[in-house]
């Protein structure tokens, strides 16, 4: 089952899949950069997290925020931050909730003998680590 509209998962309203999708990319980039410079404003545009703090491992060794991906198997707004430190002995994950950019939509669908079943659709080009996991998951 293909829907046009999905269900925002906080306000129980109908949103756009294309913004919400084009949202989900977004956030899921990897920041990966090897140039980027302790002090610079974090990739993502928040200024909340451990970007940009000390680690305590080396003088002058701060922490940056270097990928998103999604973080649960039912909570599409769940995504999970990963910082590194910038002289390599630490990294640390902290999961936040942007329900503006849920990840994909969870969706009744039906299969091949007409049962009815809860899925969790990803949205195109979003990776998730444990795809396999999801509701609905293999099923058509």
């Amino acid at each position: 089952m293909t829907t046009e509209q999905g269900e925002d998962a906080t306000a129980g309203t109908a949103v756009d899949e294309k913004e919400a999708a084009r949202r989900a990319l977004e956030a899921q980039l990897s920041w990966e950069d090897p140039e980027q410079e302790p002090g610079q404003p974090c990739p993502c545009g928040s200024s909340d997290g451990l970007h940009g703090e000390e680690c305590d491992c080396e003088e002058g060794a701060v922490l940056i925020h270097t990928m998103r991906i999604p973080g649960s198997t039912e909570d599409v707004t769940l995504w999970e931050d990963t910082f590194a430190c910038t002289h390599g002995c630490n990294e640390y994950i902290e999961r936040v909730t942007l329900p503006e950019a849920p990840w994909g939509v969870r969706e009744q669908a039906v299969d091949r003998r007409g049962v009815r079943y809860e899925r969790i659709r990803l949205f195109p080009g979003i990776v998730h680590g444990q795809e396999e996991l999801l509701p609905g998951f293999g099923e058509r």
